[in-house]
């Protein structure tokens, strides 16, 4: 589970109208077990059909308000290029099973033994585990560590910039070595 973008728009929909499926269904005989004999089908049809209009019609409010109030704001605006949605993001459990930090940060926490503290907001980029400052290094896989020992010479070497040694390498001051992790 470690590492997964959160649930998409259209898994979070289909629940929704399952859910709505299921309810109407089960209406459906209800009424057909107290003897209504109306052509319900129709009725079933049309429930569906406003359910779907009403979560079109929220989530258009719901993107208008928050371009509204916040379109200008580049959190805001990276949130909304990293796939979030404020509607989608808000829906309750059974809807989206996401937790919060993964509905904000957008990758799962991963599954382990320690839990961290509630106050600890931000999101590791590399494994989605929860992390106390914006740029820390991870508790659980160790990304924003930045001192690596050269395999050359065993110099440390400290990152002259956030993820350089895992994008284009560190070359070592002593042996001249290429540092990658």
């Amino acid at each position: 589970m470690s590492g997964q973008p959160r649930t998409s728009k259209t898994t979070i929909i289909a629940r929704i109208l399952a859910l709505g499926a299921s309810l109407g269904t089960t209406l459906f005989y209800i009424l057909g077990a107290l003897g209504v004999s109306a052509a319900i089908g129709p009725i079933w049809i049309g429930g569906i059909i406003a359910v779907s209009f009403w979560v079109l019609v929220m989530w258009g409010i719901i993107r208008l308000l928050g371009w509204a109030m916040s379109g200008h704001d580049p959190d805001y605006q990276q949130y909304i290029s990293e796939g979030g949605d404020p509607y989608f993001d808000g829906l309750p459990p059974p809807f989206n099973m996401d937790s919060v930090t993964q509905r904000v940060g957008g990758l799962s926490e991963p599954i382990t033994d320690f839990v961290p503290p509630e106050d600890w907001q931000y999101q590791c980029m590399q494994c989605g585990a929860r992390v106390e400052h914006e740029i820390d290094t991870c508790w659980n896989c160790g990304n924003g560590n930045d001192i690596e020992q050269c395999h050359g010479c065993g110099m440390l070497v400290k990152e002259p910039s956030f993820g350089a040694f895992k994008t284009t390498g560190v070359i070592c001051p002593q042996c001249n070595c290429l540092i990658r992790t």
